[in-house]
């Protein structure tokens, strides 16, 4: 049986915690961001307002993706956003904010990533050429201990993370403690690329996460385990820290790489939409058949793929992923209360020392279905 969706208003779940904790330092980050208007910053508080108290509002009739949203609404506008699901709602207030600081009005700030500043801030970062100082040294050939290490960064840079890290710092967690996989399917991808072909990497987010994407993407191309990689990233700002195209440019930029002529970038509205992938439309999902193995990056993609619900952390991972149709892989690193596909005795031990760990950022998860 299919188990419940997480709610907006649930008291003592995460959900919660990202509107009423979150949610707030977010919005005086972006109204610090820019030198938005009184008005904007007017905008941006009141729907704080709205989504810790009130219904959720309708989008203005002249908006560019009215009809998506139409068409994506699952009964929730004109209710209270505390009723509404988590994913659904989180969608929809990272849209919302796009209205409030004037995004698609003609005019000054048409067009202006409420969230470049805090992404150039991370890719401004002079620890950036130590942190990727591993990659120079891998390996020319296409072994097994290659691909674990671009797996394996794939999956930790999914940490960077910076809407995130306002709510888990990094000095939430013991500095001590070594970063753990609790599921590692990598031998699956790998037979996935026993014979080369086309790789989709859907990303997640921009700075850190998106040049390891990058690392990992070239190292598949140059060693033959992949003959060509396309990168589906957002339409638009999103989430804080999701990558866009020029984001990714900005990612190739600083690792000191020209952007690989192989590796094609594309997007689709359903990358923003508040949907899981079951509701992939017929396009989209025709795109990603097309490929031999479809790599999903990052949390909220794991949601979308298993959906966003209250699921037992021992359902297999194959049971509860949507089939796309290809074979797929989720690298992604634990910062939502979603999991499937551990051992009991696994789940057991980490309830009993570490009651945050399935949204620590520590665990990392390389599933196959």
């Amino acid at each position: 049986m299919t188990p419940p969706e997480l709610l907006v208003g649930t008291d003592g779940r995460y959900a919660r915690e990202v509107f009423h904790q979150r949610h707030p330092t977010l919005v005086d980050r972006v109204a610090d961001a820019h030198p938005y208007t009184a008005a904007q910053r007017a905008a941006l508080r009141a729907l704080l307002d709205e989504s810790l108290g009130g219904v959720i509002g309708r989008l203005p009739a002249d908006a560019p993706d009215r009809a998506d949203w139409d068409a994506w609404d699952r009964g929730h506008f004109d209710r209270p956003w505390a009723d509404a699901p988590f994913l659904w709602a989180e969608s929809y207030f990272y849209r919302r904010i796009l209205d409030a600081v004037d995004y698609f009005r003609p005019g000054p700030w048409q067009g202006v990533d409420p969230f470049r500043p805090m992404k150039d801030a991370e890719l401004a970062d002079p620890d950036l050429e130590r942190d990727f100082a591993w990659a120079a040294d891998l390996p020319a050939a296409p072994t097994e201990a290659g691909l674990a290490t671009v797996v394996r960064a794939a999956v930790f840079g999914n940490r960077a993370d910076i809407s995130f890290r306002m709510q888990e710092p990094a000095s939430a967690a013991d500095p001590a403690a070594p970063d753990e996989l609790l599921a590692d399917d990598t031998g699956a991808l790998r037979a996935a690329l026993r014979t080369p072909g086309p790789v989709c990497l859907v990303a997640d987010n921009a700075g850190r996460e998106v040049m390891a994407d990058l690392v990992l993407a070239g190292w598949l191309l140059d060693t033959g385990l992949a003959d060509r990689v396309t990168l589906h990233v957002k339409p638009l700002p999103y989430y804080v820290s999701d990558a866009t195209a020029s984001d990714v440019d900005a990612a190739a930029a600083r690792l000191g790489r020209p952007m690989d002529k192989r590796i094609a970038v594309r997007t689709h509205p359903f990358w923003c939409a508040p949907l899981d992938f079951r509701a992939l439309p017929p396009d989209l999902t025709a795109d990603l058949r097309a490929h031999r193995v479809v790599l999903v990056k990052g949390d909220l993609n794991y949601r979308r793929l298993v959906g966003d619900r209250d699921w037992e952390p021992t359902t297999p991972f194959p049971a509860a992923a949507t089939d796309l149709g290809v074979p797929v892989v989720a690298l992604r690193t634990c910062k939502s209360e979603v999991v499937v596909g551990l051992h009991r005795a696994t789940v057991a031990r980490l309830d009993a020392a570490e009651p945050r760990w399935r949204v620590s950022g520590r665990h990392g998860l390389v599933q196959a279905r």
